[in-house]
């Protein structure tokens, strides 16, 4: 990481992730390696247990071999929008988590920040419900309709999980542009717009993938700056233009 950055180990998520996919471009590989058997076993198998047994059911003993790794999604940072009771603008309906944009995340992500979700906004929700009181409308007036693309020369195969995961990470992964962008919301609307109507579990799951990838998508693409984990190499500098969030309603 001191090959990179001045704060080394210490960088932010954002910085070592772009840094492990510079070190795999690099070196031409599909991975990078942890390596933590200088510690005592015990002392690994204490400390990492789930890791350690996950590693070990397949095939791999971290004690003594190095661990394969790659930069990966694990955490949404936006969502849906709410107050600071965790109301949404449709009456009865809540939201805390991952799911939520309660306003008190940053656009990076911090670990301990998701304890405000489980210590305070489902402590909140529960005291709003127990009041019954009328939800306060959150809705954003400033809020985006999604546009209409241009689906020439978009391929129409209908989306399949890994089809999408492939775009998402290609065009809409760790580094951004406005022309992979672009091409990734083409891509997205023409598939939302030729999806068929959900009726099962799977066809549900496809279209609300679908549909929250071109959230991503077109909100990435509005976004001329970088801001922590939002990275794009034709805006590579933040922009106090874009010290708000980006909001999306339905079209009417």
């Amino acid at each position: 990481m001191l090959n990179y950055t001045p704060d080394g180990d210490l960088a932010p998520r954002d910085v070592v992730a772009r840094s492990i996919v510079a070190e795999m471009e690099r070196t031409e590989s599909s991975r990078v390696y942890l390596d933590i058997t200088h510690m005592p076993a015990n002392i690994v198998s204490a400390r990492f247990p789930q890791i350690y047994s996950f590693c070990l059911e397949h095939g791999l003993d971290i004690t003594s071999s190095m661990i394969p790794v790659v930069p990966a999604a694990h955490y949404m940072m936006g969502g849906v929008k709410t107050n600071y009771w965790g109301e949404t603008n449709i009456s009865g309906l809540f939201a805390s988590g991952e799911v939520a944009c309660t306003g008190v995340h940053g656009a990076n992500r911090l670990a301990s920040n998701s304890l405000l979700e489980v210590l305070v906004f489902s402590k909140r929700i529960i005291e709003r419900t127990r009041a019954a009181t009328n939800t306060t409308n959150t809705a954003n007036r400033n809020a985006h309709v999604l546009p209409e693309r241009n689906r020439n020369e978009v391929r129409n195969q209908g989306p399949t999980l890994i089809s999408l995961q492939s775009l998402l990470w290609e065009n809409v992964g760790i580094v951004r542009s406005g022309k992979k962008l672009s091409e990734a919301t083409n891509i997205l609307a023409a598939w939302e717009k030729d999806l068929k109507r959900p009726t099962d579990r799977p066809s549900y799951e496809i279209s609300n993938m679908v549909l929250v990838g071109r959230l991503m998508a077109e909100a990435a693409l509005m976004r001329e700056e970088s801001r922590g984990a939002h990275y794009r190499i034709d805006f590579t500098e933040p922009s106090d233009e874009w010290l708000k969030h980006i909001a999306f309603r339905r079209r009417c």
